[in-house]
């Protein structure tokens, strides 16, 4: 048996031409969507995650404007910035890089971001929204990403029994959340979980966000499972990583590869089994971006 793959990038592609086509008819009125990209100093993956996002957000005709600060910034500095942005009717979303240096105060940027501007729903305001199911707040995209895909895949989860291995506040309380409003019965799991295997040899479906390649493994799921693979990790076999003829590092998620071979349906970043659920995340704040535009313009 070999897993059917659920693909991150067709569901991308099929929400980002819908932004695009938005984001046309905007710009026909005489509004441009802009995305503002606060950044705190130079990492390596933060300034990758921003290319491709300038990259995305170029693709679909949305404008972005990188707002980079020095590590050492202080905490009034861009709190200011952050003001100006929420203030400027010409910036539609305002995306922050995390984490943030010890000196920037998180939790007082967070209540600072414009609720209406907060296309990741940093602010807790938007997260309050979703628990009232309230559609005009902003949802984070990573468990957005993870609906959207069971949507384009015509997966009901309504009467299904889900687990999810995460229980942060920016995906795996979300995304229970969301999966409780379509009716599904939903068990979180975390490190101090008991049994995670009797949990999820009993899912219909099991998300995984950790970020630790074979966290899950084939005798952990039923065969008529289907397992979302969220996280980014990279293979590892007795504790040594495991490179590939280049001699790099291989990307992974959290799904072991014999995964492929058990379960109905996957997707994850562990090689051969889909991709995983990123580019969905990123088309997902191109299409936040647009209904900010919409919802500060009066136009939704």
């Amino acid at each position: 048996m070999s897993a059917k793959l659920l693909s991150g990038k067709e569901v991308s592609d099929a929400i980002l031409a819908g932004v695009k086509a938005d984001s046309q008819a905007l710009q026909a009125e005489g509004v441009t969507p802009r995305l503002a990209v606060f950044r705190v100093g130079d990492d390596p993956g933060s300034i990758s995650y921003e290319k491709s996002i300038v990259t995305r957000m170029a693709n679909s005709e949305i404008d972005t404007e990188i707002i980079a600060f020095p590590i050492d910034v202080t905490q009034d500095e861009f709190i200011s910035k952050l003001g100006e942005a929420n203030s400027n009717k010409d910036i539609h979303g305002i995306l922050v890089f995390m984490p943030l240096p010890d000196q920037l105060d998180v939790e007082v940027i967070k209540y600072t971001l414009s609720p209406e501007k907060d296309p990741d729903a940093m602010n807790p305001t938007n997260l309050g929204k979703l628990m009232i199911g309230d559609t005009r707040g902003f949802y984070p995209c990573t468990p957005e990403g993870v609906m959207e895909l069971l949507k384009h895949y015509e997966i009901d989860v309504k009467g299904k029994d889900v687990v999810i291995i995460n229980n942060s506040n920016v995906f795996g309380k979300p995304l229970a959340m969301m999966l409780t409003d379509q009716f599904a019965t939903v068990t979180i799991c975390h490190v101090f979980t008991k049994d995670v295997k009797a949990l999820t040899l009993n899912a219909d479906i099991v998300v995984t966000a950790v970020g630790i390649y074979g966290l899950v493994k084939a005798d952990q799921l039923r065969e008529d499972a289907i397992l979302i693979d969220v996280a980014m990790a990279q293979m590892k076999e007795n504790g040594e990583f495991v490179l590939d003829d280049k001699g790099k590092k291989i990307r992974t998620g959290d799904a072991h590869l014999d995964c492929l071979d058990k379960v109905a349906a996957i997707t994850s970043a562990t090689p051969g089994c889909g991709g995983g659920t990123g580019p969905i995340t990123t088309a997902l704040l191109g299409y936040n971006v647009i209904k900010g535009c919409k919802l500060q313009t009066g136009r939704l």
